[in-house]
C-alpha cells in the first residue's frame, strides 16, 4: 500500500464534508470547523478566514441563545 500524504486542500475538503452538515443542528460546529482548518493550514490567514466567515454566525447564535434564557 503506497504511503501518500494528503494535501492541505484535500484535508480541508474532508473537514468541510464532515463538519458542515452539522452546522444547523450544532451551531458551535462552526468553531470546530475553524479550529480544524487552522490546525491544518497553520497560518495567520486561517484565523482571518475564521473571523470573516464564522464569527458573525457564532455571535448571532450566541445572541439567540441568550435571548431564550
Amino acid at each position: 500500500m503506497p504511503n501518500r500524504a494528503y494535501t492541505k486542500s484535500e484535508i480541508n475538503k474532508l473537514i468541510d464534508a464532515l463538519v458542515h452538515p452539522w452546522y444547523e443542528t450544532y451551531p458551535w460546529m462552526r468553531f470546530v470547523d475553524g479550529l480544524l482548518h487552522a490546525l491544518n493550514e497553520q497560518s495567520p490567514e486561517s484565523v482571518e478566514k475564521f473571523i470573516r466567515y464564522n464569527l458573525p454566525e457564532l455571535l448571532e447564535e450566541a445572541a439567540k441563545w441568550l435571548r431564550r434564557r
